[in-house]
């Protein structure tokens, strides 16, 4: 497959399906489609960056990935795959009657945080595309206390 991003994706990001429904005992789609999507999503974004890393190996080897499969147009499909992740995730705040515009501003800046990567990428350069891939610790750390302060601000409601 050309897809093996999304593929990691789905596999990644199954934890948000099993783990509200251990949590909860049974599973509010409302909630946990667009949880499950934006992290799918996401992995896309991070994981073909980081691939772009190995694309002179992968295409040597024979090996499949997003980063050959997109080639020139890497950039404005990460965008898009950017853009669905936040819009996912204020789908999954909305549908916990997250009102609290934190919430939402965190999430605006962990958009902010990804089209920053996508668009300083160097799609050439290992060093800039690793840079930008462990930079994904800070877009998971905005998108947390997001969730902590929309949770916190709706339990005060």
């Amino acid at each position: 497959t050309n897809w093996p991003q999304l593929v990691l994706g789905m596999t990644f990001n199954w934890g948000a399906i099993v783990g509200w429904a251990s949590v909860h005992g049974s599973i509010d789609w409302s909630v946990v489609a667009p949880l499950y999507g934006s992290g799918i999503a996401w992995t896309l974004v991070y994981d073909t960056l980081y691939a772009h890393q190995d694309k002179v190996d992968d295409r040597k080897l024979g090996l499949k990935s997003t980063a050959l499969h997109f080639a020139d147009r890497t950039k404005p499909i990460l965008n898009g795959f950017s853009a669905l992740a936040v819009a996912n995730w204020m789908a999954a705040g909305y549908a916990l009657e997250f009102t609290s515009p934190l919430y939402y501003c965190g999430c605006a800046a962990a958009y902010l945080h990804l089209v920053w990567q996508v668009q300083t990428a160097d799609l050439d350069n290992p060093p800039n595309l690793a840079q930008r891939f462990k930079s994904n610790n800070y877009v998971g750390a905005i998108v947390f206390a997001s969730c902590v302060a929309g949770n916190l601000t709706a339990a005060a409601v």
